[in-house]
């Protein structure tokens, strides 16, 4: 069957019925009234066309051609209500042909000009009433005219229909939908939380839930009330609704992935921001970090909210050596990343915030940050991360003063991704009793893990085998191969960033004190424990009094005897009483006489 084959394609006839004078409705007659709505040339389209439909809006036309599931043509009935022809009828003909749709006009006025100007706004057909069918089925050939844009239109609208068939059901599979009411949040207590997050001695462990989404709030409040900010239109309600659901998707019974780590994200990227001296945003751009424009900053917040959502619990090695439904889709490649990224967006656009940033070349940036953020979490890329830093700081150091505008884009986008990793580990650079508590959680998350890979019948990643995490170990090494490099990286680029690294220092001596004083106190333990053992065995002890020393002694352990008396006799033929062998002089009693002596012996177990 070909592929312009009429019965595959679909008409939508733009036509709206004559009106009709008032009259007195004796009998109930609305079989008739439907059809006195239809066009009387209807049945010959039905007889032809796969699918048919009567539209009285350029609207709703529109609409459903967006929504076909065939190749469609939109039928203009020009004769409709006897308006002017020359200027609304043609106009009425660009305005859907703008929209990359094939257009045919159908009247009985049979002036040339009138066709002509029809064509030249974008008709592909005109036709004469009355309508024959050998005529009509001409017309889904018009359809070759926008080839290969219709066709390509057509499979467009086809997959986004199904992609968002498969979105909604990996949403409503891994992020239900869950109705949530938050608490009212009093002046006394938004106060209170407003200093909470100023503060780099944040604790989401300190407030619940809700304190949370108000947290959360409330940075996004504080950043959106700047003059900057004012062109991104999302009101109260819609930023709440946006959170709650957000922080629904998220799985609270994972030890450390949860919602108080995105929220503790999002807070320690604000605080970056705040000591980078981008909020409020500098009038000039002589540093680094003067390229985050209002949008980027959004998006980097945006981004910190939401780079974990709905996540499962388990990293992506355990993802891919289990062949889940998801590595299968994003390939193995950055499979949870891309996951949060999406799920992330999906809810974006539920709540209409995708509608607020702005133009749509603004929007398309904004995406472009947000989904460059999110993957940068990753942390197999990590290595790759912290060399694009560092050779980024390399070019700013050698050129302090000079951004150089062809990689103004590149550099903004590794900023961001920089901020955003050191915030998703900052816990190491936290004050040292909320290290220490991360840590715990982490270390939890992971023993899990390891129970799970072990049930399941899969290797047992090293770091998740619950019999091998030492908490210590694990941070110290972390803090020494992992972070530092990319702190300090950061810090090269942004001075402002180096109190991180002076407070990771300090974490990493308390780390190591605690290492040492556990080594410490284990050694302790297993001499104790071998004192115990030697305690309960039968106790040997030997004399060193000469008329004992053979005295009570048991046939074994036989004891090796050297008797250093008679120091300086030559008649003694015992080499170890030399005249050259000095003896230790606490080994000769005090009282001992000229030839008198030590005894050395051991025991020969």
């Amino acid at each position: 069957m070909l592929p312009m084959d009429p019965s595959r394609c679909s008409i939508v006839v733009l036509y709206q019925a004559k009106s009709r004078p008032y009259r007195i409705q004796l009998y109930d007659d609305d079989d008739n009234n439907n059809k006195s709505e239809r066009p009387v040339y209807a049945s010959i389209l039905e007889s032809v066309f796969g699918q048919v439909s009567i539209q009285s809006s350029p609207a709703d036309v529109l609409k459903f051609i967006q929504n076909s599931q065939q190749p469609a043509i939109c039928l203009i009935d020009l004769d409709d209500d006897g308006g002017n022809y020359r200027n609304n009828k043609t106009a009425l003909i660009a305005q859907i042909a703008a929209a990359n749709v094939a257009v045919a006009a159908c009247s009985s006025v049979e002036d040339f000009d009138f066709m002509l100007g029809c064509i030249n706004a974008g008709a592909t057909e005109y036709l004469i009433k009355p309508l024959r069918v050998d005529v009509v089925r001409t017309l889904s050939l018009k359809l070759l005219r926008n080839e290969p844009t219709t066709l390509l239109r057509h499979r467009i609208t086809s997959t986004t229909s199904k992609d968002s068939i498969l979105a909604k059901a990996m949403m409503d599979i891994y992020a239900p939908t869950v109705s949530r009411k938050i608490t009212h949040l009093s002046s006394h207590r938004e106060a209170f939380l407003r200093r909470k997050i100023e503060n780099w001695d944040f604790c989401p462990f300190d407030v619940d839930h809700d304190d949370l989404i108000h947290c959360s709030y409330l940075i996004f409040d504080r950043v959106l009330s700047l003059s900057e900010m004012r062109h991104i239109s999302i009101n109260k309600d819609q930023l709440y609704d946006f959170i709650v659901e957000l922080s629904v998707s998220y799985h609270n019974g994972n030890p450390y992935h949860n919602f108080a780590h995105a929220v503790d994200v999002l807070q320690c990227s604000y605080y970056f921001l705040c000591k980078l001296g981008v909020l409020p945003f500098p009038g000039n751009v002589s540093r680094p970090q003067d390229l985050l424009r209002p949008n980027d900053v959004f998006a980097l917040l945006v981004a910190a909210l939401g780079h974990d959502a709905a996540h499962p619990g388990v990293n992506n090695v355990f993802m891919i050596n289990s062949s889940t439904p998801l590595a299968l889709l994003y390939n193995d490649r950055s499979v949870l990343e891309s996951f949060h990224s999406m799920t992330l967006f999906q809810i974006l656009k539920k709540h209409g915030i995708d509608l607020c940033i702005g133009s749509t070349e603004e929007y398309q940036e904004f995406r472009k940050t947000v989904v460059a953020t999110i993957l940068a979490t990753d942390m197999s890329l990590h290595n790759d991360y912290v060399a694009r830093i560092k050779e980024q700081a390399a070019r700013l150091r050698n050129n302090p003063e000079v951004l150089d505008p062809n990689t103004v884009d590149e550099d903004r986008i590794l900023l961001c991704s920089a901020l955003i990793k050191c915030a998703d580990i900052s816990n190491v650079t936290r004050p040292f009793r909320r290290a220490i508590k991360w840590a715990e959680l982490l270390a939890q998350e992971f023993a899990c893990q390891g129970d799970l890979e072990r049930q399941l019948g899969m290797p047992v990643q090293p770091m998740n085998d619950r019999d091998k995490i030492v908490l210590e170990d694990m941070q110290i090494g972390f803090i020494r191969f992992v972070a530092m490099s990319l702190f300090e990286s950061v810090s090269n680029v942004t001075q402002e960033m180096s109190f991180t690294v002076e407070s990771m220092e300090q974490n990493l001596k308390q780390w190591e004190a605690r290492k040492w004083s556990n080594d410490a106190s284990e050694k302790q333990v297993i001499e104790e424990k071998m004192v115990e053992q030697v305690e309960e065995e039968p106790e040997y002890r030997i004399s060193l009094d000469k008329d004992q020393i053979l005295q009570g002694l048991p046939r074994m352990p036989a004891v090796a005897r050297s008797d250093y008396g008679n120091i300086g006799d030559n008649n003694n033929n015992d080499a170890l009483s030399s005249p050259n062998n000095n003896v230790p002089p606490e080994w000769v009693p005090p009282t001992a006489g000229p030839h008198d002596g030590a005894v050395c012996q051991c025991a020969i177990m």
